[in-house]
């Protein structure tokens, strides 16, 4: 067991604790937050009392580990951009844990990241959300798929209309993705269509052969088993969307994209996330009433193209303020994973509540992946995930010194070799 003595404990989720502590059990997890309890005699004492406890942040769209530092094109893997319908693409088969930008994150207090293919096709492939630290990614993964990255807009219709094909426009978005729509709905229908031969076909061969053990009814013809039908990648890939087990991820930034992605997500009774959503403030009310999860960002960036033109740090305070779920993208590697409290402490500054950084960054995008039960606040019961800051996280001279993932002390200031800032 582990007990870190805190000078601060800020759980996120409850009122801030000064002069706390946290037990730590020997599964990783957090037994105990609080203060005015005796600390177990044997267990290892982290002395924090100078420091900040702070949720391991979360980053819940990013790139890392597939668009990978200091290495070039020619290792980088986020876009399959040879066709634009790749829902049979998976994330966890491109990724290298140990990439630089892995680390840097670690030193920056991220625990958990969920990564996405890129946004050059229509349907990009499946995403996945795995923790920071390790050396096989298979070891890491805590959601094999976290969601079908999608997008609409300018990136498909750039990639393939410069290859003189379809898609080009906005409308030939929407018209391949709702082709892949239709054609995983009857492919779903099918595969229920031969459950129900099948079973009825095991009942009637069950009689046929009683009967034919009886003697009777010897004109009684034996049942035929029903045709199997062929299986298809693509296709199986998309059925967890429609048992809304998973849900569309779709890069949106204009207002205009995001409202396309909620029109198809309604007609095709499937759940939607707008990713980027960077136009959201112009449409609050409207992903507010939808119940649409937001994950802005990245903002930091340069406005590297039109839809970029009306960018503003104040969507986060506004969106927040009309009740929706928004978390905080890097979008690394666009701007780096390693200052996620910097752009926090930006969108505290232009309006958005301090309570609201902390979640952006933490809990709520716990929530979207539907992991709050287990990571994005330090309370009794969930993954030791915790970063000890030398100050307020917000602060932009704070920095991480100790990071523990699932109780295990992966980043010490004090003993790091390599340069990370």
């Amino acid at each position: 067991m582990k007990a870190i003595l805190c000078g601060k404990i800020i759980p996120v989720t409850k009122d801030p604790i000064e002069n706390g502590h946290i037990l730590i059990d020997d599964k990783g997890k957090i037994k105990k937050v609080g203060k005015g309890f005796d600390v177990p005699k044997d267990a290892e004492i982290i002395d924090a009392k100078k420091w900040v406890a702070f949720p391991g942040i979360i980053d819940v769209h990013c790139h890392a580990a597939v668009f990978e530092e200091e290495v070039g094109l020619g290792l980088q893997d986020g876009n399959e951009c040879t066709d634009p319908i790749t829902p049979h693409v998976r994330v966890l088969d491109a990724i290298n844990p140990v990439e630089k930008g892995m680390k840097r994150a670690i030193s920056s207090g991220v625990t958990c990241v969920c990564i996405a293919p890129g946004s050059g096709n229509v349907v990009g492939g499946q995403m996945t959300t795995i923790k920071t630290y390790g050396r096989i990614v298979d070891d890491m993964v805590i959601q094999e798929t976290a969601g079908m990255k999608c997008a609409f807009g300018e990136n498909p219709k750039r990639v393939y209309g410069g290859m003189q094909r379809t898609p080009s426009t906005r409308m030939g978005n929407l018209g391949v993705f709702r082709q892949l729509m239709m054609e995983t709905q009857n492919y779903m229908n099918k595969w229920d269509d031969y459950k129900k031969k099948l079973k009825q076909y095991k009942e009637d061969l069950k009689e046929y052969e009683q009967k034919t053990k009886e003697g009777k009814d010897k004109d009684l013809k034996k049942p035929v088993e029903p045709t199997i039908p062929d299986k298809n990648i693509k296709y199986d890939a998309m059925v967890p969307v429609f048992k809304k087990e998973i849900p569309l991820r779709a890069h949106a930034h204009q207002d205009n994209d995001i409202i396309s992605a909620v029109r198809l997500a309604k007609e095709f009774d499937v759940n939607v996330t707008i990713e980027h959503c960077t136009y959201g403030h112009k449409i609050a009310d409207f992903l507010a009433e939808n119940k649409i999860p937001a994950i802005v960002g990245p903002t930091f960036g340069f406005r590297t193209k039109i839809e970029l033109k009306d960018m503003t740090w104040k969507t986060y305070g506004i969106l927040y303020e009309k009740g929706v779920l928004v978390a905080l993208t890097s979008d690394h590697p666009v701007v780096p994973l390693q200052e996620q409290t910097v752009y926090a402490a930006i969108a505290h500054r232009e309006g958005l509540s301090k309570q609201g950084a902390y979640e952006i960054i933490t809990i709520n995008g716990a929530k979207i992946l539907g992991l709050d039960d287990r990571i994005g606040s330090i309370e009794a019961g969930k993954d030791a995930d915790i970063a000890l800051w030398s100050e307020d996280p917000l602060l932009v001279h704070s920095k991480v010194q100790k990071l523990f993932i699932d109780g295990k002390l992966v980043y010490d200031i004090e003993t790091e070799t390599e340069k990370l800032f």
